[in-house]
C-alpha cells in the first residue's frame, strides 16, 4: 500500500470502543488511522502497511501487547518504528516490563486525548529527527567507504585504541578490545621503526605530522599489505594536557598499486619485463660514462627474430607472446652466464619493440667481447624449445657496433647498431654483423632510392628489357624473359639487385609489378600479331607479388583486357617463395593454371624443395640457377647436380631451362643432357624491344 503524505498511526486494542475513539481523536489531529484487534493482527497487517507509530495494548486476547511487541521488533520494518505502550495495569512491574519488550513510551488508560496529543507530537518529531540522523550517518558511512577512510583515536594515559568498525573488520580486530601494542604490531616491519618515533615524539614533544602513511598487514594469514594515509592531531584537556592522538585513515592501497604499475610500466617491458626502450636509452648513457671511467669496451647488440609474425599467425598471438618471453628469458640467462664468467662485465638488456631486442655490454678494452658475445645469442635463441604443446625453432639476425665505430657518442653508436642489423636481414637469416663504415653509405643510397624510386614510375624512368630463350635443339627464338631495367636521368641505369629489395621494402613492388606485367603483355600481343605466334613471354613475379591473393585476378584481368592466349605467357617464381607458404602456394598455383598461364620456377636448386612438393604443384618449367651452369661441364659436382635437377624434371614431365649460359661448352653439355631450352650472355644479353625485334626476324641464333 502506498504511503500518503499524512503520517499513520496503527492503533492496536481488543476494544472497539477505545479503537473508535482514538481514531476520531487521531483524524481530527490530521493522522491517517489503521487499526487491528490484537497482536497477531499487527504483525499480519504489518505485511501491507508501513505506520509511522503504533500505539498498542498490553492485555489483549491472542497475543498480548508484551509479546506482539517483542515479535515487531525481530521485523526488520518493526526494528525502528515508535511504539506507545497503552496500559491499565498499575505498578512498575508492566512500565518495566513495556521497556523490555522494546516500547518506545507508555501511556496509562483511560487515556488523556489532551496529553496525548502532546506525546504522539513530542514522538513522531523525536521519530523525524532520529531518522534524519541516521540517514545522514548513512550518507557519511557510505562517502567514507567509497573514500576509504576510517576514524582512529588513541587515549595516550589508558593506552587504548578506539576505531571505526569498517576499519575493525578490515585488520579482523575486535573493535571493542584494541590496544595500542596490537595495532603497532600489525604495522608492516619497513614501518615500524619510524611509527613508533613519530607516537613517541607526539607524546614526548607533544608534535606529529599532520599527514603521513603508514603500511599495515591485512591480518588473518594474509601476506597482503594495505597501505594508508594517515591525516592526526593532537587532543588537550582543560590544562593544556594531551589526553589522546585522533585522526583518519584513508586506504590508498588500490592508488599506490596502480602507481607502481605506471611507475613499473614507464621503465619496463609489460610482457617480458625487460627494461623498455626509453629506460634503455637512460641506461646506456650511465653504462657509457662508466665504461669511459673504466678505459673500457662498449658494444651494442641489437636481436631480429626472422619471420617472427609465422608464429602468430600459425600458433596465435597467445603463443607469440610466450615465445618472446623465452627468448628474453635466454637473453637474461646469457647475460647472468656472463657475468659469473667475466666479473668486471656490465650489461643493459631491453625489449626493443615487437619481435626486437637489445643487448648492450661493457667489458675491458684489452679482452673485447661483443664477438663472442653476438655469437652465444645467436645459439642461444636458435635451440628449439616448446610453447604451449607447440615445438618451436627460431633463427634471428644481429647486428652491433662497438665504441671504436662511434667513439662512445649513443645516437651515432645507436644509428651503426641499426645499419648493422638492416645489413644483417638484407644477407638472410641467421646472420651476425657487425656495423663498417661502408654500411652507413650503403643506408644513405638506400635512403636516396626510396625517395627517387617514388618518381620513376610516374616519370616513366622504368624499361623493359628482353633476354631470348633459345630452343636447345635448333637454336630458334622460342621465347623471351622481360626483365625491368631502372635508367635514371642522372644517376644512370641502376641494378634490379639493387632497386628490387627497396621496391619490396616500400610496398611499392605491387605497383611496379602491374605495370610490369600490363607492358609484357601488350609486347606479347604485338609479336604475335607481326607473326611470331609461338612466342612465349615469361615475366617475374616477387615473393611479395605472389604473397597478394589478388594476384590471379589481376593477370587475368590484363589478359583479357589486351586480348592475348595465355598460354604463351609464363610467369617465374623463385623455389624460395613457393616453399614459403606451400597452403597459400597450392591455392594461388591453381587459380593461375585456372586462367590458363604457364607456370616456371626460377633459379631452381638454391632453395629446399622436395619431390614431393613439387609433384603437388601444377608447375610447367624448371630453370636450372646459374651457379650450376657458370662451372660446367669441368665441375664434377655441378655435372652431377644438372644431371640430377634435369631427371627430376623429367620425372615430373616439365620443361628444363638452363640459365646463365656463356660458353658453347656450356650449351653443349646441356644439349647432350636433353636440356630443352638456353638462356644466357653467349645467345644474347637482356636488350630492348626494338633489338629484339631484330633477332626474331633472324629467328636463328648461331653462335
Amino acid at each position: 500500500m502506498p504511503k500518503t503524505n499524512r503520517q499513520t498511526i496503527l492503533v492496536v486494542d481488543d476494544d472497539p470502543t477505545i479503537r473508535m475513539v482514538a481514531a476520531a481523536h487521531l483524524r481530527q489531529q490530521g493522522y491517517a488511522v489503521a487499526s487491528a484487534e490484537n497482536g497477531q493482527m499487527l504483525l499480519d497487517i504489518l505485511q501491507d502497511i508501513n505506520p509511522d507509530l503504533i500505539m498498542l495494548d498490553v492485555d489483549m486476547p491472542v497475543m498480548d501487547g508484551f509479546a506482539a511487541c517483542r515479535r515487531l521488533r525481530k521485523f526488520h520494518s518493526g526494528k525502528t518504528v515508535p511504539v506507545l505502550m497503552m496500559t491499565g495495569l498499575e505498578g512498575d512491574n508492566s512500565i518495566e516490563e513495556a521497556y523490555r519488550a522494546g516500547a518506545t513510551d507508555f501511556i496509562a488508560k483511560p487515556v488523556n486525548w489532551t496529553l496525548l496529543k502532546q506525546r504522539l507530537r513530542f514522538m513522531l518529531r523525536a521519530v523525524d529527527a532520529m531518522s534524519s540522523l541516521v540517514e545522514s550517518e548513512a550518507r557519511l558511512a557510505k562517502a567514507q567507504s567509497i573514500a576509504r577512510l576510517d576514524y582512529w583515536r588513541w587515549d595516550v594515559f589508558k593506552k587504548k585504541m578506539i576505531i571505526s568498525e569498517a576499519l575493525a573488520e578490515r585488520l579482523q580486530l575486535d573493535v571493542n578490545n584494541i590496544m595500542a601494542e596490537q595495532l603497532l604490531s600489525r604495522v608492516a616491519e619497513i614501518d615500524r621503526s619510524r611509527i613508533t618515533q613519530i607516537v613517541q615524539r607526539a607524546v614526548n614533544q607533544q608534535t606529529i605530522p599532520a599527514d603521513f602513511e603508514i603500511t599495515l598487514n591485512a591480518g588473518g594469514g594474509s601476506t597482503r599489505h594495505q597501505v594508508f594515509r594517515v591525516q592526526s592531531e593532537l587532543e588537550y584537556d582543560n590544562q593544556e594536557q594531551l589526553v589522546a592522538i585522533e585522526g583518519t585513515l584513508q586506504d590508498i592501497t588500490d592508488r599506490k598499486e596502480t602507481e607502481a604499475r605506471i611507475q613499473f610500466l614507464s621503465r619496463f617491458d609489460r610482457l617480458t619485463g625487460l627494461q623498455n626502450r626509453e629506460a634503455f636509452n637512460r641506461a646506456m648513457h650511465g653504462l657509457i660514462g662508466e665504461c669511459v671511467s673504466r678505459d673500457g669496451c662498449i658494444a651494442l647488440i641489437l636481436i631480429d627474430i626472422d619471420r617472427f609474425v609465422r608464429i602468430n599467425d600459425m600458433f596465435g598471438h597467445r603463443t607469440g607472446d610466450a615465445v618472446l618471453i623465452e627468448v628474453s628469458h635466454r637473453i637474461v640467462a646469457l647475460v647472468d652466464q656472463l657475468s659469473r664468467k667475466m666479473g668486471d662485465l656490465r650489461t643493459e638488456a631491453c625489449r626493443w619493440g615487437g619481435d626486437k631486442f637489445s643487448l648492450a655490454i661493457c667489458c675491458s678494452a684489452a679482452h673485447p667481447c661483443h664477438v663472442e658475445v653476438a655469437a652465444m645469442l645467436l645459439d642461444c635463441i636458435s635451440a628449439p624449445f616448446k610453447v604451449n604443446g607447440h615445438e618451436v625453432s627460431l633463427t634471428s639476425c644481429i647486428g652491433y657496433a662497438n665504441s671504436a665505430d662511434s667513439e662512445l657518442d649513443l645516437g651515432t653508436l645507436l644509428r651503426n647498431a641499426e645499419n648493422a642489423m638492416r645489413h644483417a636481414k638484407r644477407q638472410g637469416r641467421n646472420i651476425i654483423c657487425c656495423y663498417d663504415e661502408s654500411m652507413l653509405a650503403n643506408t644513405q643510397r638506400r635512403m636516396l632510392l626510396e625517395v627517387e624510386l617514388h618518381k620513376a614510375l610516374a616519370e616513366q624512368q622504368f624499361r623493359l628489357h628482353y633476354q631470348p630463350r633459345i630452343n636447345a635443339d635448333d637454336k630458334r627464338i622460342v621465347g623471351g624473359e622481360a626483365l625491368l631495367r631502372w635508367q635514371h636521368p642522372e644517376i644512370g641505369l641502376i641494378s634490379p639487385d639493387e632497386f628490387i629489395p627497396v621496391l619490396e621494402e616500400m610496398g611499392a613492388i605491387h605497383e611496379v609489378g602491374a605495370w610490369v606485367m600490363e607492358v609484357a603483355c601488350q609486347q606479347l600481343k604485338s609479336w604475335h600479331d607481326a607473326g611470331y605466334t609461338d612466342f612465349v613471354m615469361s615475366v617475374n613475379l616477387s615473393a611479395v607479388q605472389f604473397r597478394d591473393i589478388r594476384l590471379a585476378e589481376a593477370i587475368g584481368e590484363v589478359i583479357q583486357r589486351i586480348g592475348i592466349n595465355p598460354e604463351f605467357l609464363e610467369v617465374e617464381l623463385t623455389e624460395t617463395a613457393i616453399m614459403e607458404d606451400v597452403s597459400q602456394t597450392q591455392t594461388t598455383l591453381a587459380l593461375l593454371k585456372e586462367i590458363g598461364v604457364r607456370i616456371a620456377v626460377d633459379d631452381f636448386g638454391t632453395g629446399y624443395s622436395s619431390l614431393g612438393y613439387l609433384r603437388s604443384f601444377p608447375l610447367d618449367t624448371l630453370k636450372i640457377d646459374r651457379t650450376f651452369v657458370s662451372e660446367l661441364p669441368g665441375s664434377r659436382e655441378d655435372r652431377s647436380l644438372a644431371l640430377a635437377i634435369i631427371a627430376m624434371a623429367r620425372s615430373l614431365h616439365l620443361r628444363v631451362v638452363a640459365e646463365g649460359i656463356e660458353t658453347q661448352a656450356q650449351a653443349a653439355f646441356l644439349q647432350d643432357q636433353d636440356c630443352d631450352e638456353l638462356q644466357g650472355f653467349l645467345y644474347s644479353r637482356p636488350i630492348d624491344d626494338q633489338a629484339f625485334d631484330q633477332l626474331l626476324r633472324k629467328g636463328i641464333i648461331a653462335v
